[in-house]
């Protein structure tokens, strides 16, 4: 299964004490001592999001999100910085809550998503970028996904979801029947999805506050819409991909910016995450991401930088991004288009020309870029970014041509006072020839030619890759590291950053190649005297604990094992979980394709041959990889005689974001290896 979105969720988990946030740059002090990480220190790590710029590019708006230890909540707040250099500060308060900012045209206020009160839905609020008190602008009686304000500031146009039936008015505490129409009816963190769950487009007049249809109702949601330069005509995708025969589910439309507009579709192309809509100047054209085409294999498409001519409807690959992965695309002025690429182990800011001309890598490729700014000055002036490093989490800064400067400092006091796992690049070759790549995180007090425990801990996804980052599961690893293991990360095929090939190989063949490569990984660990060879572990969350169950079943080599939201029966996971598209489309149907659905049933049908201590881990309401498939495989190890545990977080979903429940995630399943490696000291 892919599971694109957890390298996303679980950094979103990451969070911190507001104590030890700073907003501005840290002092000449004399540095402390540095220690082990710990998991203090990682839930002091504040988590950033949400970077945008003012439509001048002068001035940065973003949230930063700690956590309220007492309260056990996350607790964000929107920050505003002028740029190049300005000092950071917040502009709401911590205990109120905010999200999603975006500049009025003007660049005079801020408008942001609350939740304040007693709103029972997501409302946008409106703050002067000076300070002051916060203006609720809407009434929404349905769950806002995003909001985008016209050209001229008179109008936002809101994606919403329909107001949902309400409880009868003597017993409003009533619960209501779900009725289900669609084949795809599962969602995380929504739960069963109604025809009143889907998201579509409406008109909000800013003066007189009035709310208005756009379009109709249906079976798909609509999203990522923008207006066109002259605020007539509004952009945005359909998402088909509740019709899982559907050849291109996403489908690129425009809709005159009036009540009940009828949308006229543009294209129709495969699909991908966020499109980013970017218009040409003159109206024409839209640069947006395209997937693969072929049903079978949108799961696995890299996003490809396409443009798309508004009268013919046709798409066309950028040339000068070819065969590249680059997502999310923003406007940069005078044509150009800003996106991140991701490379083999790399993610880099670019900057394109649609009408031709090279791409232009910026910044630090040591670097990994995980958000941007849109421009006005074709990027000429310092842009800023979202990015981080090896043992430097995520801040806030400044890139121009190839020079970084650093805009904020909320993580520096963590990253000056923890002795951070040293990363380096690594290599192996596979029993069928691939060459596997990969990243080794030294263990703590690390001496040449001592041998150590090891942990293999796997990314999810399988579309994601691991880099020179720090955040999500390259956190995990430098918790890891400091318990004294040597870590290993591997780019399995079905990885992103090695071109659409190396990602689609493993389509409808899952458990099977990317078992040889994560082998040849601890083979290489093994020959190269870092790895004992029988203190080996496993483990990973997502695509990561299913490779996790697929290797304890088949590798005898290894001691102790920690799947997180895995599975080990793809049968129980028909109909229970988000993904019947890419089974129907990828494997075929169980009574269809029986044979494959055994096979890759194997973990659950072969537990005896299991023999590896293993954690099972996951949310009671994930519905992205549903916890029946840690039970089933937990049941079968007690049955069999193997020590296991199984662990439950209440109402969690596929990312565990609860603060009690990430540390308690953290701390025991370092406690786990431990009791089976015995690590020495």
């Amino acid at each position: 299964m892919v599971k694109p979105v957890i390298g996303v969720l679980l950094a979103a988990s990451i969070l911190a004490n507001p104590v030890l946030a700073s907003p501005v740059l840290a002092g000449a002090d004399a540095p402390a001592p540095r220690h082990a990480l710990t998991t203090d220190d990682i839930m002091a790590v504040v988590s950033l999001r949400g970077l945008t710029c003012s439509r001048d590019g002068r001035t940065a708006a973003w949230v930063a999100s700690t956590i309220d230890a007492k309260a056990d909540k996350q607790r964000p707040r929107i920050w505003l910085a002028d740029l190049p250099g300005g000092t950071p500060r917040a502009i709401t308060a911590a205990e109120a809550g905010a999200g999603e900012p975006a500049f009025s045209p003007d660049g005079r206020t801020i408008a942001f998503s609350a939740t304040r009160d007693k709103d029972e839905h997501p409302q946008i609020w409106l703050l002067d970028r000076q300070g002051g008190e916060a203006e609720k602008l809407t009434d929404l009686q349905g769950d806002m996904a995003e909001f985008h304000w016209s050209p001229d500031g008179r109008q936002i146009v809101i994606a919403m979801t329909d107001p949902q039936p309400k409880p009868p008015a003597d017993d409003p505490k009533r619960p209501l029947p779900v009725v289900i129409d669609d084949i795809h009816f599962k969602q995380d963190t929504i739960g069963f999805l109604t025809a009143a769950d889907h998201s579509h487009l409406w008109l909000f007049d800013v003066a007189t506050k009035k709310l208005t249809r756009m379009t109709a109702s249906g079976p798909w949601d609509e999203s990522q819409a923008q207006w066109s330069p002259d605020g007539k005509t509004i952009a945005f995708v359909a998402d088909h991909h509740t019709d899982p025969a559907a050849p291109s589910t996403q489908w690129l439309e425009t809709v005159s910016a009036a009540a009940d507009s009828t949308p006229r579709v543009v294209a129709k192309f495969g699909t991908v995450g966020s499109q980013g809509l970017v218009w040409s100047a003159d109206g024409r054209r839209i640069v947006h991401t395209v997937g693969l085409p072929t049903p079978a294999l949108a799961e696995y498409g890299q996003p490809q930088l396409a443009e798309t001519d508004l009268a013919s409807g046709t798409t066309r690959i950028l040339p000068a991004t070819a065969g590249m992965a680059i997502a999310d695309p923003v406007p940069l002025g005078k044509g150009r288009i800003g996106g991140i690429l991701v490379e083999d182990r790399k993610t880099i800011a670019v900057s394109i020309d649609p009408a031709g001309g090279p791409l232009v890598r910026l910044g630090d490729p040591g670097q990994a870029v995980a958000g941007q700014c849109e421009a006005a000055d074709g990027g000429v002036a310092p842009r800023a970014v979202l990015s981080s490093g090896d043992g430097d989490p995520a801040e806030v800064r400044m890139i121009k041509g190839s020079a970084v400067t650093r805009l904020s400092a909320f993580n520096t006091a963590v990253a000056a006072r923890v002795a951070w796992a040293p990363v380096s690049d690594f290599a192996a070759k596979a029993s069928d020839g691939n060459d596997v790549h990969g990243l080794l995180l030294q263990p703590a007090g690390y001496q040449p030619g001592k041998r150590y425990p090891m942990v293999l801990w796997i990314h999810g996804g399988p579309v994601s890759q691991d880099g020179h980052q720090l955040g999500g599961d390259m956190i995990m690893r430098q918790w890891l590291a400091a318990q004294g293991y040597a870590v290993l990360a591997v780019n399995y095929r079905g990885s992103d950053g090695r071109g659409i090939d190396y990602s689609t190989t493993i389509a409808g063949d899952w458990g099977n190649k990317e078992v040889k490569d994560l082998d040849a990984a601890i083979d290489w660990a093994i020959a190269g005297g870092v790895a004992d060879p029988d203190r080996l572990a496993v483990g990973g969350w997502s695509y990561g604990g299913i490779l996790t169950d697929f290797l304890i079943v088949r590798e005898p080599r290894l001691k102790a094992a920690v799947s997180g939201a895995g599975e080990g029966n793809i049968f129980a996971l028909f109909g229970v979980d988000q993904y019947v598209g890419q089974y129907w489309q990828e494997i075929g149907l169980p009574w269809q394709s029986p044979d494959r659905w055994m096979k890759l049933s194997e973990p659950l049908l072969h537990a005896d041959r299991i023999k590896t201590p293993t954690l099972f881990m996951g949310g009671t309401g994930d519905d992205n990889v549903p916890l029946i498939g840690g039970q089933q495989l937990y049941e079968a190890l007690r049955i069999n005689g193997v020590p296991t545990q199984l662990v439950a977080y209440p109402g969690a979903f596929h990312g565990i974001s609860r603060p009690s429940f990430v540390r308690d995630r953290y701390d025991r399943i370092a406690a786990w290896y431990a009791k089976w490696l015995k690590p020495a000291h």
